[in-house]
């Protein structure tokens, strides 16, 4: 594999997001919103599980485990898709690049940034938490083994299944709105099968971990199927007329 030629397409892809400024700042503020709920909520019920302060963990934490698989839903699912319609997607299957280089370039931009993001709201609501909860639970709570585990594990895992589920789609899809809805549908569920396992394997770091290694023998699986049901003949014959 040619790592300059994933990471000049990489950098293509992270200017295209950068052009888009309303999609650019959304991002930004997804990952904030969703920390303040989530902090509200922790701080309503801090005092009435003080005594099980490994729930208030689990059950809070857990969710900016799913900010990756958002965000790369949401920039991954029309990844291949406004190639096309902005007409570059054949000059570059035109190339010497490889399907494998192809999926790798498309899948580091929504995976860097939605574990960039992730990581950034994963920190300010461990401190925020912190800060809020220490007169009442008298210890802080963050961070604990599984919630480093979520942070520097997980959440790159839940990234990677999220980026080539969209990319998947993207990738059989020949319309934007198309791409957008069935990335939806294949978004929900995963995250219903992300963040149930976590949230019932309790406390055991053993079967985050366990977890984590399954989500992410799932990611590759899926990024060989991505490059195995790509077909640049069909789309340099059809995609160009």
């Amino acid at each position: 594999m040619n790592f300059a030629i994933v990471r000049e397409l990489m950098k293509k892809d992270f200017q295209d997001v950068r052009k888009n400024g309303y999609v650019f700042y959304s991002l930004l503020l997804l990952p904030i919103m969703i920390v303040l709920i989530t902090v509200l909520e922790t701080v309503t019920v801090a005092e009435a599980v003080k005594s099980r302060s490994a729930s208030l963990v689990l059950v809070f934490s857990s969710i900016m485990v799913l900010i990756p698989a958002i965000i790369t839903s949401l920039i991954g699912s029309t990844s291949v898709i406004l190639e096309k319609n902005n007409h570059s997607l054949e000059p570059l299957l035109a190339t010497p690049i490889t399907d494998s280089e192809l999926f790798a370039g498309k899948a580091l931009t929504p995976l860097t940034i939605g574990v960039l993001l992730a990581w950034f709201a994963f920190t300010l609501y461990m401190v925020i938490v912190d800060a809020l909860t220490y007169g009442l639970l008298g210890h802080f709570e963050f961070p604990t083994e599984i919630s480093l585990i979520q942070m520097f594990f997980l959440i790159p895992v839940i990234g990677l299944l999220g980026t080539f589920s969209t990319l998947f789609v993207s990738s059989k899809m020949k319309d934007v709105r198309g791409a957008q809805q069935v990335s939806s549908l294949v978004v929900l569920p995963l995250l219903l099968l992300t963040f149930l396992p976590i949230v019932a394997s309790g406390s055991s770091l053993i079967i985050n971990v366990i977890f984590g290694f399954v989500f992410l023998a799932v990611s590759i699986a899926l990024y060989f199927a991505c490059v195995k049901v790509f077909r640049r003949e069909t789309i340099l014959i059809s995609w160009g007329k």
